[in-house]
């Protein structure tokens, strides 16, 4: 079972490993951490990451290998029952758009 404890932990890891990479060039927020089961009963985490920034500037090769960076620094906290993990990134007017419910998926 994953905690709020654990799954903010796990935020904060996300938001550090950025942090580091992309300096002050994005802000990160919200990072929302979610522990999922897929349909073959396989616990993962999905990670969506809120960003604030010039997009073109978001590196595509290092974001990809973004979940190869996380998995140490987990298994250092003993979060360690997952066997995937999922990440997302949103641009924060999308979010916002969301959030708010003006965006919707054509049907």
């Amino acid at each position: 079972m994953t905690t709020k404890t654990q799954t903010d932990a796990v935020a904060n890891i996300v938001r550090e490993i950025l942090t580091q990479r992309f300096k002050d060039e994005f802000v990160f927020d919200p990072i929302i951490v979610e522990p999922k089961i897929d349909h073959d009963g396989d616990k993962y985490l999905n990670i969506t990451i809120v960003f604030d920034g010039d997009q073109k500037r978001l590196d595509a090769e290092w974001t990809l290998g973004l979940t190869r960076r996380i998995r140490p620094k987990l298994m250092e906290l003993g979060i360690d029952d997952f066997l995937f993990l999922s990440k997302s990134f949103i641009e924060k007017s999308e979010w916002e758009a969301v959030q708010e419910g003006r965006y919707f998926e054509p049907a």
